[in-house]
């Protein structure tokens, strides 16, 4: 369980990043489903084989099949990636498509790419925040209260409610666009703050957002 909850907050984001590179971030919430599913597996799975000497490398792959399953189901009936959605309509380049997309360089650059998509202009910088914290970084909606000062019930809104405004976007940020970096940025940098406090060792002191200036 303990090894479970540790893969779920590093490997999460980096999973749900790949994924939805594919899917196009208006299938965000069936990119979260293709990973759960993946971690599903791994609970089923190592609960009788014993966990894999990679474990990351054993989600990482469970998820690329996962979304190969989940694109033969639904790609006559949703639209995907804009910029990929040729590819995926052809049985001869979606295996490669998926394949090159969960290499270890593109998810690097996934995960980035979708950390500035959740510093949505149409969404205030505390969900902007709440955002990333919760779908890429792995936190609880009670971690991501306390970090933000909040209540549970005012999290859970906010990320529900930024989740749709999300989902009608149909691109992903393009992390080839350094002009457009600059108004997103101090939401990267907060959320990337937040997520270092929270993970520090419990005897470690930690600083509120009461006690410093926001970036």
């Amino acid at each position: 369980m303990e090894l479970t909850e540790h893969l779920f907050r590093y490997e999460w984001g980096r999973m749900v990043g790949a994924v939805t590179r594919i899917f196009g971030v208006h299938n965000l919430a069936m990119a979260e489903d293709v990973v759960q599913e993946a971690f599903c597996r791994a609970t089923e799975v190592w609960a009788f084989r014993g966990v894999p000497e990679n474990p990351s490398a054993w989600l990482m792959a469970t998820a690329k099949y996962c979304a190969l399953d989940a694109l033969r189901r639904e790609r006559t009936a949703r639209t995907f990636a804009p910029e990929l959605g040729r590819l995926l309509e052809s049985e001869w380049t979606l295996a490669p498509v998926i394949e090159e997309a969960f290499g270890p360089n593109a998810i690097k650059d996934d995960l980035l790419r979708m950390m500035f998509s959740c510093c949505h202009p149409h969404l205030a910088q505390e969900a902007q925040v709440a955002l990333m914290l919760h779908i890429l970084c792995g936190l609880s909606v009670d971690e991501i209260a306390s970090a933000l000062v909040s209540t549970h019930a005012a999290i859970e809104k906010r990320i529900t409610r930024s989740k749709k405004t999300l989902a009608q976007s149909k691109k992903l940020f393009d992390v080839t666009a350094p002009a457009e970096f600059s108004p997103r940025l101090s939401s990267v940098h907060t959320a990337l703050y937040l997520l270092f406090n929270e993970r520090l060792p419990r005897s470690e002191p930690r600083i509120r957002r009461s006690q410093r200036t926001l970036p």
